[in-house]
């Protein structure tokens, strides 16, 4: 699967920004930012500890040499970037309770924003995480989670045009931690996951 490859292997200019696992902080056009821990988690102190509703999009089910990689795409309605990554964060663990596979990524897109497959990319994703139970298994993945988000609100057309922020795997732990709802997206179909199951290299264009 070749667009997730393409973020998962460091090009020069990503490891400059040490941003080596996201290709989305250039397609965006923002820098990738990491915030300590303090910053982080004074950030991230409110009420929704868990993130917001969001609504399923597609999952996607691909088969990439032998393991499974499942890839979720959801959307929220006017979320802020600590908002959105708890809540690709909750959707992760939860799809990952789940189903088993070797590779869960989780993109967040506006309520606004596009929703055809080819178009989820750079400034249309408000947050991502890519979670590896195995990491040292999965190309490009050293530690079990690579999370960011882009701290601007998203605009009419649904697009973020700030800054990505890249959370440290501690920092993503805290966060987890002090989750108390482990609830999925909703699915507007209620006919369970919306799957395309294809040999990942079929499913080249994104």
């Amino acid at each position: 699967m070749k667009a997730i490859l393409s973020k998962l292997r460091p090009s020069k200019r990503l490891v400059i920004i040490l941003s080596a696992a996201f290709g989305v902080s250039a397609a965006s056009g923002g820098a990738a930012v990491y915030v300590g821990r303090d910053k982080i988690l004074t950030r991230f102190a409110g009420p929704s500890v868990s993130g917001l509703d969001c609504t399923a999009l597609r999952t996607l089910k691909l088969d990439h040499k032998g393991q499974r990689w499942i890839r979720m795409h959801v959307k929220t309605d006017r979320a802020s970037g600590p908002d959105r990554i708890r809540t690709a964060l909750r959707v992760a663990g939860a799809l990952a309770k789940k189903e088993e596979a070797d590779l869960y990524q989780v993109v967040v897109l506006d309520a606004a924003g596009p929703e055809d497959r080819a178009s989820v990319r750079g400034a249309a994703i408000g947050a991502e995480v890519l979670f590896a139970p195995g990491p040292r298994s999965v190309p490009g993945m050293d530690e079990p989670f690579r999370a960011s988000y882009n701290e601007a609100a998203a605009n009419a057309a649904g697009r973020f045009h700030g800054k990505v922020v890249t959370l440290e795997l501690d920092d993503v732990r805290a966060i987890m931690a002090k989750m108390d709802d482990r609830s999925m997206c909703i699915d507007p179909s209620a006919t369970g996951d919306v799957a395309a199951v294809a040999p990942a290299e079929e499913q080249a264009s994104h």
